[in-house]
């Protein structure tokens, strides 16, 4: 079976109903800085945030990944970089529901800059709350 994305009513009724997995990229230059994505949509419109997504049914956690680069940063990349640094848990920081963090982290990768997509030494005031929660402990300012 093909994943597929649930329309906008099933998936914010599944966060209702049970925790979703999100994975999340971090995304690190040679001078340690990390890349944000400004959110265009609710909840945390205008919030700076790492690129990231829900996995969907019947989709391994590395080809939602590459589908991430593909959707969020418009790249891709081979599927054998990156590493899985940790596993955080937002029980409600997030207005959707219970979420599930699984963070992989790549480095050194030439990605695109724009006013909407940036490199941050420090993470900016405007940046989704648990974000900055669980890049702290993973040693980021």
């Amino acid at each position: 079976m093909e994943p597929k994305k649930l329309s906008y009513e099933d998936f914010l009724k599944s966060l209702e109903l049970c925790p979703r997995l999100v994975v999340e990229l971090l995304l690190e230059s040679e001078d340690k800085e990390i890349y944000l994505i400004k959110r265009e949509k609710i909840p945390f419109e205008n919030h700076w945030h790492l690129p990231g997504g829900f996995l969907l049914k019947g989709e391994k956690i590395k080809k939602c990944a590459l589908r991430i680069f593909k959707e969020e940063i418009g790249m891709k990349v081979d599927e054998s970089l990156g590493d899985f640094i940790g596993l955080f848990e937002t029980l409600d920081g997030d207005p959707r529901g219970h979420i599930l963090h699984y963070v992989i982290k790549y480095q050194r990768l030439e990605l695109p800059i724009s006013n909407n997509k940036h490199f941050f030494r420090d993470q900016p005031e405007l940046m989704i709350p648990y974000q900055k929660d669980f890049l702290r402990k993973l040693g980021y300012k």
